[in-house]
């Protein structure tokens, strides 16, 4: 009997202490329930603090790359192709030979350009140290022989006509006369013309003449010699061989392009407002954005004229870049300067009717309205932030004002 309330005394209590285990389980499951539930609730995010950052001034325009970085190259004479050293696609530097013309007629025009030299110079000197004396001497004689024979003559032939008007003599006698007086003239003016010819030796006119005849024949024979050494063809710049239109023993004309040689980099041409003009400075950085990459450059040249059709003004930019397609159109930054600013990621912007992102405050997200000044690539400037706020980046589609959210990491602008 007394085993039996034992009995039932133990099994109440292990009811009661069963029912109260279930009772502490379910409790505890509740609140760990509760506890999962408010931890799902909290958005882990990255944030980044706001600071002033500086940055480049940039001004976008389209250029296109220009031919006018092809030379091309011809010879100063006409001539027989003798040697072409290079190949289409070679790559020169400067001073490098490339064609050369066959020489052998022009070494012979040198020669003849030479004696005439040497002749126009002999004769110089000869006119500048004047005739021998007995050249002089033979000459004088042989002028006063002439005019006392001219003198004989004439007045022989004055005489006949008095005589030939009194009938005296016949007008066949008379004439005769007349002729021995005019060929007697003659050989005095020759005689004449040679004694002034061996006295004019010293005259300053005819030596500035002989003079000039020798400069230009000196002239000619050292335009001739400039023609042979312009007879091989050099590189001017180093670059790229494009183009050989003739080949090896074929003739080729004065002045037609047998080379044309592409420089290193290239010249890209763009337009740009009188606004843009003032801001922009030879030797600016400009970065050519090609099949999304990053060419750099520098603002070469800039003209102070204005198209005639655009009204803007052109700009050259030298480039190193080799690859470049002649007639390419390209994008062009020109980095005229710096500038401060708020600058965020692109993808922290929300655009819902109005511009906004998200801020942490204490453990929430806030949100704040912001307006857009500029678009840097994937970056943006814009206001309504303030420094040490704390832009919040990621799982912003997953948020709202007010969401608790955990910080899981921060960001700096420059990461």
């Amino acid at each position: 009997m007394k085993w039996k309330k034992i009995t039932k005394v133990l099994i109440v209590f292990a009811v009661i202490a069963s029912i109260i285990g279930i009772i502490v389980v379910q409790r505890n499951q509740t609140k760990l329930k509760k506890m999962v539930e408010e931890t799902e609730s909290i958005i882990p995010v990255s944030v980044m603090p706001i600071e002033i950052t500086k940055y480049d001034e940039v001004l976008s325009y389209i250029g296109a790359v220009q031919t006018d970085s092809v030379q091309s190259l011809s010879f100063k004479s006409p001539g027989k192709i003798k040697t072409i050293d290079v190949k289409e696609g070679d790559v020169v530097e400067a001073g490098e030979q490339l064609v050369t013309l066959d020489t052998v007629d022009m070494t012979y025009e040198l020669d003849g350009a030479r004696q005439a030299m040497e002749a126009a110079y002999a004769q110089y000197q000869l006119a500048q140290k004047g005739a021998t004396s007995q050249e002089v001497e033979s000459a004088r004689l042989a002028l006063g022989k002439a005019k006392e024979a001219y003198d004989f003559k004439l007045n022989t032939s004055n005489e006949m006509k008095q005589l030939y008007d009194e009938g005296i003599v016949s007008k066949k006698e008379y004439d005769l006369v007349v002729l021995e007086a005019s060929l007697a003239q003659k050989d005095y003016e020759r005689a004449n013309q040679a004694y002034m010819t061996v006295m004019e030796g010293s005259d300053p006119s005819l030596l500035d003449l002989y003079y000039s005849n020798y400069e230009q024949a000196r002239t000619l024979y050292e335009h001739k010699e400039s023609l042979i050494r312009d007879a091989s063809l050099m590189a001017p710049i180093s670059g790229t061989i494009i183009s050989l239109p003739y080949e090896v023993n074929t003739m080729v004309p004065a002045g037609q392009p047998v080379v044309y040689i592409r420089k290193d980099g290239a010249v890209v041409a763009l337009g740009v407002t009188q606004q843009d003009y003032a801001k922009i400075t030879v030797g600016d950085n400009v970065r050519i954005l090609r099949d999304e990459k990053r060419i750099n450059g520098l603002v070469s040249r800039k003209s102070n004229i204005p198209d005639i059709s655009t009204h803007l003004y052109q700009l050259e930019v030298s480039v190193d870049h080799q690859d470049f397609l002649m007639g390419e159109i390209v994008e062009c930054e020109i980095v005229v300067g710096q500038k401060e600013g708020i600058l965020i990621p692109i993808e922290a912007v929300i655009v819902d009717g109005e511009t906004y992102v998200y801020v942490q405050v204490d453990h929430e997200a806030r949100r704040k309205n912001i307006t857009i000044e500029e678009i840097l690539d994937d970056r943006i400037i814009v206001t309504g932030l303030n420094i040490g706020d704390l832009l919040i980046l990621e799982n912003i589609k997953k948020i709202d004002e007010g969401t608790v959210i955990s910080v899981i990491d921060e960001v700096k602008e420059d990461d």
